[in-house]
């Protein structure tokens, strides 16, 4: 599945092409909003090939996070060789607050040992997802449940914010999604200035 944005449907060398990782939507959405200002093409990773992604001057890649797991880095960990020479941008995408050091630590580790020390020269970013259980299957519900009961045995001054709100989201749906953070992304993958993630 695919979508070209912008009005040229005529493929050109250069420019930026926007991959995406997504089970629930939240990875998509994103990826799909940077796209466009960037006029790229976007489209899942999952079918994306090597010999494509080697003709675009830049790679932007959402990464989802399932169960504190980045998923998505695959085509950029199995090619990174070839494609490290390229603007490499890369948004991860999940509940926990990036902002705190290990949620960061944890999400950067797992960057640098997917891609070694072309890491050092990828644009990282996080962001923050959505949940709605309504969109889980049975065995994510059962998942979500046992991760659930586990935040429950904690003390609540033990919680965190984002453990709290998923508590009292429960069954229902939990956004933290804030496109204001695209714009760093969309600078990244021109090659400008970015703001730090």
């Amino acid at each position: 599945m695919e979508s070209l944005f912008g009005k040229n449907k005529e493929r050109r060398p250069g420019g930026v092409l926007v991959l995406y990782t997504s089970k629930h939507g939240a990875t998509q959405r994103y990826a799909e909003r940077i796209a466009q200002p960037l006029d790229a093409l976007v489209k899942e990773a999952a079918y994306a090939k090597a010999d494509e992604a080697r003709t675009y001057d830049a790679i932007v890649l959402g990464c989802p996070v399932y169960a504190g797991k980045l998923k998505g880095l695959d085509l950029l960990a199995d090619n990174i060789q070839t494609l490290k020479d390229k603007r490499l941008v890369i948004f991860t995408c999940g509940l926990y607050d990036p902002a705190q050091e290990d949620v960061r630590a944890n999400l950067d580790g797992q960057i640098r040992a997917a891609l070694g020390e072309a890491a050092d020269q990828a644009k990282v970013f996080h962001l923050r997802g959505a949940i709605r259980w309504s969109s889980l299957g049975l065995m994510e519900r059962m998942l979500m449940k046992a991760f659930l009961s586990q935040i429950k045995k904690k003390a609540e001054t033990e919680r965190s914010e984002t453990e709290r709100l998923m508590l009292e989201a429960e069954g229902g749906a939990l956004d933290f999604s804030d496109e204001a953070d695209l714009d760093a992304i969309v600078r990244a993958a021109r090659g400008g200035a970015e703001a730090d993630a």
